[in-house]
């Protein structure tokens, strides 16, 4: 206990006032110096390396993937930096997760190996090692299940390009996870350890299913070994650097960061220094397995507050040092790209309101830091309205923190599609909006990516692609013979169902792929029931498994149905035949017709029920299918309302469309209007949005309501958020993010961005930097009404 009480002391120390900052703008500069929290000068074969020693005779693949981590571990360069009181690092290099025997230079900096004690005779076997790890568990690679047939790929996109895809499946998950880092904070590394070695000394070895489970099990004591292995390593580093220090400030930060790390991860977490540190840790460890990318710390208030509440009633901790070590989390979070998602309040498995004290310090520490950063709060009609409030001063500020997701909403799509209620109660969003239920669930998430506007476009031109002549869906009719909406409509389902179903397949596939080639041991140790049922979570270890599918196109479909519905088939303007003549031609030479469909037909987005409630049943339809489907092992399939960036993408593959829109223009983002439609307040979006199913997404919604800065500028500004979500969230819309800004502020930073691009805005699902952005995403958030009423 001695040295995680000097840990609180020595954050509490530093947490004063003025100190405080000074040393959180050392930590600023120096996390975004090194772009994240990395090892300056990592070594670019350690990844290599550490396979070769993994890939020992006789080891299987969950095996080979598990000690993998134990080696990288071992080889891994450490540092410990001034100011912190955190330790660790990621053990993989800085925006690359792939191996240096890959590159386009595989013999450059080769002569390096020889610092990972690498013979030059076995040069040759480093790189046969990582050559066939990596075409074994490649994704792409036909293993058990063959090559599949032209038709089965009808409408498959191969890539993220501008290819006319109607669909991309992979069923392949890496990352995009929430683990049980709960786990690792009570029992640790040594812990799970004892679990493990309790059920191989309790199994039959004449039970059928043991080779697997000791298989599993095998791999999964490699994984503990790693996590203890890590936190020694740097207790070692530590200890030697106090060793030299003579500031004896200096030496006491390092005596107590050795002390701490000599505990957790190993063991149980005492305090709450020491349960921040043994979380960071797990995490370090958790981004070594399968990289940073969407691997998410979930419901951190719910994780940490046990070791904050017991800290403050002993005394040995206050509020303002809690605060400090949580902005040092943060900047250790830090990228540039950030979708390490962190939530907060909610409610607990009984239903009662989960907010507590911490909610409020990690908010502070958030506004304090200043960093772009993936944080979201999970509201209910039990939270507090003081919480609610202090995240719309930070919305106000701009920067799209934080996100807000209706829990009124979420728990029931959950529960409704198996999830036990005190476990939806529980979930957590993992990347953008993706939602996951911590530690016991393989969610897929984006286990695919769905076009429903080019199912509309095939419709129209009766299964062919007007852009290339070629036949990719089936012949659902002729659009001149159609003389009613309703037969359109069954078109576009016919579309819908023919190509979803080869979305699934495609996605039952990657899941078969994934559980040969691509196991997942240290996700798998902190995910009930995976050593309960000695099953790797890509094996079926896990209490939930889902595929989650990103469905976008909503108001374009339903704006272009609305459109030939009153334009062709009520009122009959315009002929069936020319509409399609129009389209063809992207509407040059028929912009009168084009200004028609944009001003004669009412928009999603502006409270028109008539739309709305075709832009729900487009939504209605494809979840009612999805809740159909089943994956190799019983999965159900979720969807997320939700586009992420790839509405640009997929936007290129779709030719001109009935709402007024031209070929390759973006779709729009998520359930938000298309870009400058809605025209008649944010409360009119609003209530548009509330109209669709957001209780039937199990996968959760997304929309961004972009406000005029004037709009909440002043004292008030928060207040006008606060109630804008409180009455949107009671209307029963999902999920909500915010971007305050103003077209002519974006101009300024898109004209000049060294001086103002330093903005930062919300973009699809995440936060960035405006100046970090292509031009074409740039242009995209810029064309979003910007709402001043």
């Amino acid at each position: 206990m001695a040295g995680s009480t000097a840990v609180a002391e020595e954050a509490d120390a530093r947490s004063s006032g003025a100190g405080q900052r000074r040393r959180l703008d050392r930590l600023r500069e120096q996390i975004t110096v090194r772009k994240g929290s990395y090892v300056e000068g990592f070594h670019p074969y350690a990844r290599d390396v550490a396979i070769w020693r993994a890939m020992r005779a006789g080891r299987s693949r969950v095996q080979v993937r598990a000690a993998f981590l134990q080696e990288l571990v071992k080889l891994a360069d450490l540092a410990v930096y001034a100011d912190w009181t955190l330790a660790g690092e990621h053990l993989l290099a800085p925006r690359d997760g792939g191996f240096g025997f890959l590159r386009k230079e595989p013999q450059a900096g080769i002569e390096r190996l020889g610092e990972l004690g690498v013979a030059g005779d076995d040069i040759a076997a480093v790189r046969r090692a990582v050559l066939a790890w990596t075409r074994r568990c490649c994704p792409n690679v036909p293993h058990d299940v063959g090559e599949a047939t032209d038709e089965s790929c009808a409408g498959r996109r191969g890539h993220w390009g501008a290819d006319s895809g109607v669909y991309t499946a992979s069923g392949w998950i890496e990352n995009h996870s929430v683990r049980d880092y709960a786990k690792v904070l009570r029992i640790g590394y040594a812990g799970i350890r004892e679990e493990i070695e309790a059920r191989l000394a309790g199994a039959d070895l004449s039970d059928g299913d043991y080779p697997r489970k000791e298989n599993f099990w095998r791999a999964g004591l490699h994984v503990c070994d790693a996590g203890v292995l890590l936190g020694r390593r740097y207790a070692e580093l530590a200890r030697s650097l106090a060793g030299q220090e003579t500031n004896p400030s200096e030496r006491r930060r390092l005596e107590a960061m050795a002390e701490a790390c000599d505990r957790v991860p190993a063991r149980g977490a005492q305090t709450f220094g020491q349960a921040v540190q043994a979380l960071w840790l797990a995490h370090v460890l958790t981004c070594g397995e399968d990289f940073i990318n969407a691997n998410s710390i979930g419901r951190l208030d719910q994780i940490l507050w046990p070791y904050y509440r017991s800290d403050v009633e002993a005394g040995r901790l206050t509020y303002e040092a809690a605060v400090a070590l949580m902005e040092e989390l943060a900047c250790k979070l830090y990228l540039e790209y950030d979708v390490q998602a962190i939530v907060l309040g909610g409610c607990d498995a009984g239903g009662a309101d989960a907010v507590n004290e911490l909610s409020y310090a990690i908010l502070e520490a958030t506004r304090n830091v200043g960093f772009v950063r993936d944080l979201s709060m999970r509201l209910g009609p039990r939270t507090p309205r003081d919480f609610l409030r202090r995240g719309a001063e930070l919305i106000a500020r701009g920067g799209g923190i934080p996100f807000v997701f209706n829990d009124d909403s979420f728990v029931p799509a959950l529960a409704d599609r198996g999830v036990a209620l005190a476990d939806a109660r529980d979930y957590a969003p993992i990347g953008c909006i993706e939602l996951t239920i911590p530690g016991k669930a393989n969610p897929r998430a984006v286990s695919g990516w769905f076009n429903a506007l080019k199912c509309l476009e095939l419709a129209l031109f009766d299964g062919t692609d007007p852009a290339t002549g070629r036949r990719m869906g089936p012949a659902t009719g002729s659009f001149e013979k159609m003389g009613t909406l309703e037969e359109l409509y069954a078109a576009w389902r016919g579309q819908m169902d023919f190509f979803a179903r080869r979305m699934v397949y495609h996605c039952n596939r990657g899941e078969v792929l994934q559980r040969e080639g691509g196991p997942l041991p240290c996700w798998s140790v902190l995910t009930d029931d995976c050593i309960a049922r000695g099953r790797d979570i890509t094996d079926g270890g896990a209490v939930y498994n889902y595929h989650s599918i990103a469905y976008m196109g909503t108001a374009n479909t339903a704006d272009s149905l609305m459109a030939v519905g009153r334009c062709v088939f009520d009122e009959r303007r315009v002929g069936p035949g020319e509409l399609l003549e129009a389209l063809r031609r992207n509407f040059e030479g028929f912009e009168p017709l084009r200004k028609l469909l944009l001003t004669r037909a009412p928009k999603y987005g502006n409270d028109c029920q008539e739309v709305d409630e075709l832009a729900r049943r487009v939504d209605d339809e494809f979840i009612d299918l999805m809740d159909t489907m089943r994956s190799p092992n019983g999965g159900r399939y979720f969807v997320h309302l939700f586009t992420w960036r790839l509405n640009l993408d997929f936007g290129k593959g779709v030719g001109a469309t009935p709402d007024g829109r031209k070929a390759g223009e973006p779709l729009a983002y998520s359930l938000s209007a298309h870009q400058g439609r809605d025209v008649k307040g944010v409360t009119a979006a609003l209530r548009s949005l509330a109209r669709l199913p957001h209780s039937r997404a199990g996968g959760a919604s997304a929309s961004i309501i972009d406000l005029d800065s004037a709009l909440v500028a002043g004292a008030d500004g928060p207040q006008r958020i606060a109630q804008l979500i409180e009455s949107a969230f009671a209307l029963g819309v999902g999920q909500l993010q915010f971007n305050v800004t103003t077209a002519e502020r974006l101009r300024q930073a898109q004209a000049d961005p060294e001086r103002y691009g330093n903005i930062p805005v919300r973009v699809a699902g995440y936060s960035q930097m405006f100046k970090l952005l292509p031009h074409e995403l740039q242009e995209h958030i810029i064309a979003r009404t910007k709402h001043r009423r």
